[in-house]
């Protein structure tokens, strides 16, 4: 009896993505990243959460621990940003 798999991909996008480029320098050497950042929601209505990934396989430990830093840096500039906007906005 044979065994069948079926692969499946939607034909519309499912969300867009905004990658940024960015790096985190630990004793005068620069380690380069992507921060990508996912547009839109789920069916449920949650966001989708933002990822880093490093440009080159060969990254020190003390700097891959740093992830969950640069996400939290990149969404408090993002609310920055926001708040920074809307001020603009009242000033009008």
């Amino acid at each position: 009896m044979e065994k069948y798999n079926q692969i499946v991909i939607n034909e519309d996008p499912s969300f867009t993505e905004v990658w940024h480029e960015g790096y985190v320098k630990v004793d005068g050497e620069r380690h380069y990243f992507w921060l990508i950042n996912p547009k839109g929601v789920d069916p449920r209505g949650n966001e989708y959460a933002p990822e880093v990934r490093w440009f080159f396989a060969r990254v020190p430990r003390e700097v891959r621990v740093m992830y969950n830093s640069i996400i939290e840096a990149f969404k408090q500039t993002q609310k920055d940003d926001s708040a920074n906007s809307a001020r603009d906005l009242k000033s009008l």
